[in-house]
């Protein structure tokens, strides 16, 4: 039975990539696509940010069930807000440790549900071998010892110091190490000024050793995140960013005798997270939510969450999460925001509804699950109000997506991830929100919103034994796997 590597590349961009083939600037990508299927249109997780999709990945559910509702988001219980390491002067507000814990210790532990099963837990209770290189949402059966740098240990107050949850062979960077035959050789891309091996250089030095070392598992879940925060920087140069993830996974392709044995001996994946969407580089590009809401108490980063708060505003770049803390504010948070244009969408929950709202307008529409209509993912719906809100069409009893890729499974993933009061807002094309200290990117890319823009990911499987069913979505990637693993797909 051949292994499975699946690749997640972050933000790479289906238009993208045909770009960089057809410029002829990705000889490995084109090595794939010439042997495989490609989908371009594949649907991805909302928000549109890297938790809550690696957390779908590896658990093939959506946020309401895998209870992981972003990057950036607000915990009732702890009364703190949850940040898996997103911008550094946030990441300094909140304190480093408490930080990190949420994203090694937090994410997979504690927060991700333990009513739904990883992909790496039923891989090894079936008795096969997984894997994970670099990916944050890792959860497995084994343990794995944490090797912080001394100079991490400190600003950390030296409090980290339980074991990792993950599969059999897991590396995150240099922090945690994959037990091999030999370590992986000392080089610059283990340095703290590359993320302490969280790079594309170092995940492929770590797959080829694995490789080598006759302990390839037989699934391996590669991280590569260096496109990303290049785009964010300098989204122009979008096929060089793609080039050079390609020239990794050239050199992966070199350490086998040649290119057609890595198919015959492997089921390769490629997939990404997200896209992005180019920012308007003028200052109202940035969508400031503490003026908006300024006539509310919003907590301050790094603060305890007191009796005066009115919102925790959670900012995860192209999408938002703003949490009421006093009973009746939903409404009056909702109205405060929404005559602003530059907002593309306000959602909130109501009972078991989903009630959203096109910014600058009184269009509005409510939706929730079961009923007569059934979207083409085969999810059965019903609704109230005005469809164009999320540029939904009807053809007889069937729901069309086009602005909005499977628009209602996503919204109400992402509301129902928890059971509190929360408004969620999505900026328009071109627009990112600003609120205390969060990263913005004018003139560069982001991503977070449910337009399609950020929505739709490119999927190229090449060595499998069978066709990935479309239309696709990226929580089916999961029990593709599982079947070309031989692994009876659990009922949900």
């Amino acid at each position: 039975m051949k292994k499975v590597l699946l690749f997640l590349i972050d933000s790479m961009m289906p238009d993208v990539l045909e770009q960089c083939i057809a410029a002829e600037k990705a000889p490995g990508l084109k090595f794939f696509m010439e042997r495989g299927q490609y989908i371009p249109d594949c649907v991805t997780v909302f928000p549109t940010m890297t938790a809550s999709i690696d957390c779908s990945l590896i658990t093939g559910v959506y946020p309401d069930q895998h209870k992981i509702p972003g990057l950036v988001w607000y915990d009732p219980d702890s009364k703190k807000m949850i940040n898996y390491i997103n911008g550094t002067v946030p990441v300094s507000k909140i304190g480093l440790e408490q930080c990190a814990t949420n994203v090694l210790y937090d994410l997979n532990d504690r927060h991700l549900s333990r009513k739904v099963k990883t992909i790496h837990e039923e891989l090894e209770e079936a008795g096969l071998v997984s894997g994970s290189i670099n990916v944050i949402a890792h959860r497995g059966h084994k343990r794995h010892k944490l090797y912080l740098p001394p100079a991490l240990d400190a600003a950390t107050g030296f409090s980290l110091r339980e074991k990792v949850s993950g599969p059999t062979i897991m590396s995150l960077g240099t922090l945690v190490r994959p037990s091999l035959f030999r370590p992986i050789m000392w080089n610059w891309s283990q340095s703290a000024a590359r993320g302490y091996g969280i790079n594309d250089t170092h995940a492929i030095d770590v797959l080829i050793e694995v490789v080598l070392s006759g302990k390839q598992p037989d699934f391996t879940l590669v991280y590569l995140p260096e496109n990303d925060h290049k785009l964010h920087r300098a989204p122009h140069e979008a096929v060089q960013h793609l080039s050079e993830v390609d020239a990794e996974l050239v050199r992966f392709l070199d350490s086998y005798p040649s290119w057609e044995q890595v198919l015959e001996e492997n089921v390769c994946i490629f997939i990404s997270d997200h896209g992005q969407t180019l920012i308007g580089e003028s200052t109202d590009h940035n969508v400031d939510l503490m003026s908006l809401l300024s006539t509310f108490s919003i907590h301050r980063l790094g603060a305890n969450v007191s009796a005066n708060d009115e919102i925790v505003l959670c900012n995860n770049e192209r999408m938002t999460y703003l949490y009421p803390l006093r009973e009746n504010d939903l409404m009056k948070i909702v109205e405060a925001v929404s005559s602003d244009v530059r907002i593309d969408l306000i959602s909130w929950k109501e009972g078991d509804r989903v009630k959203v709202r096109r910014g600058g307008t009184d269009k509005s529409l409510s939706f929730w699950k079961g009923g007569m209509y059934q979207d083409i993912y085969g999810q059965s719906w019903s609704f109230e109000g005005d469809l164009q809100v999320l540029d939904v069409k009807l053809d007889g009893d069937r729901l069309l997506f086009d602005e909005y890729p499977d628009a209602f499974s996503r919204l109400y993933g992402s509301l129902f991830s928890q059971s509190i009061p929360v408004i969620v807002l999505t900026a328009a094309q071109g627009y990112e929100f600003v609120s205390e200290a969060a990263p913005t990117h004018l003139g560069g890319g982001s991503h977070g919103s449910l337009h399609k823009r950020d929505s739709l990911v490119p999927l190229l499987i090449a060595g499998a034994s069978r066709h990935f069913l479309s239309p696709a979505r990226l929580v089916d990637v999961k029990d593709f796997i599982l079947q070309e693993l031989g692994v009876a797909i659990p009922k949900q």
